[in-house]
């Protein structure tokens, strides 16, 4: 009798250890999974999504956007998600050696981008050979409210269960949005400076939507080197514009700059991309809203305005 005892307990346990185990992959089997390359995209599937989403940075948190390259791993990853939202306009230049795959979607697609060269504030949509546009665009206020509409819009497609909540948090995150464009155009409204000497120009869409104008050592590439004749230039005009503060990007080295700003005697400081955020903000939980309201104050600043 007691080893028939001991059998059903034994069994009993057997039985709650199994149940426990699949709970867990069951929750986790009923969301969503998204992959995405920019932190801009990761932090609007973030919102939207919410519990019932598995966001997942396939560029991990502190490497630097541009210089990039897949493993096997990421590969896998995307591959396996339900969605994979990359920014495009030739920011990642790696996805066009991927299996192009239904799962796939250029978000570039869905906003309005600024035409470099001689055509640099052209506003263009629709279809587009990237290798001619600012790939920046996320910075633009309004370019996040239309990737907000087309994310909400493809999450409910996946998981129409979940709509509302979707449309819900959709509302909530474009209210977010609204509330920080008319914080820009308020504080950039009354500028006794309008020019922004920077490392490499990822504020074309800032400068183009509140009127100034970004000066750069490497136009739209970090990884570019600048002659002599730039730097000339760029101190000529700091010194003419009265121009107190000069930026580089976070993951982009600092050390022209900060010969640049040695030998103007101007102040140095960093500008917050946002393609990327470091582990640490990560940890933090730190939000685009966050970031663009940290480069409002830097920006008002350094402008001098009013």
């Amino acid at each position: 009798m007691k080893k028939v005892i001991a059998l059903i307990v034994v069994m009993s346990l057997v039985v709650m250890a199994l149940f426990l185990l699949q709970k867990p992959t069951e929750k986790k089997s009923s969301q969503i999974t998204v992959a995405v390359s920019t932190f801009a995209l990761y932090d609007i599937v973030k919102h939207i999504g919410g519990e019932n989403v598995r966001v997942e940075m396939v560029i991990p948190f502190g490497v630097e956007v541009h210089s990039f390259e897949p493993t096997p791993k990421t590969i896998m990853k995307i591959q396996k998600s339900d969605r994979f939202f990359y920014s495009g306009a030739n920011l990642e230049p790696w996805v066009k050696k991927l299996a192009q795959s239904k799962n796939m979607r250029d978000m570039s697609h869905h906003v309005k981008l600024i035409e470099v060269g001689e055509h640099e504030h052209e506003h263009v949509e629709g279809e587009h050979h990237h290798e001619l546009y600012d790939p920046h665009y996320w910075l633009s206020i309004s370019n996040m409210q239309k990737l907000n509409i087309e994310i909400t819009s493809e999450l409910m497609t996946l998981d129409p269960k979940h709509k509302d909540v979707y449309l819900k948090n959709s509302e909530k995150y474009l209210d977010k949005l609204t509330k920080l464009q008319r914080l820009f155009a308020q504080k950039l409204q009354d500028c006794k400076v309008r020019e922004v000497v920077m490392h490499h120009n990822t504020l074309a869409y800032v400068a183009s939507t509140y009127n100034f104008e970004v000066l750069s050592l490497t136009g739209l590439s970090p990884d570019a080197l600048a002659d002599a004749k730039t730097m000339t230039i760029l101190s000529d005009r700091i010194k003419k514009q009265g121009i107190s503060t000069i930026f580089f990007e976070a993951f982009v080295s600092d050390k022209m700059m900060q010969n640049l700003a040695k030998e103007n005697g101007v102040h140095l400081d960093y500008i917050e991309p946002l393609a990327n955020i470091t582990a640490t903000q990560a940890d933090a939980n730190m939000s685009y809203v966050q970031g663009m309201q940290s480069n409002l104050i830097k920006l008002s600043e350094a402008m001098q305005c009013r």
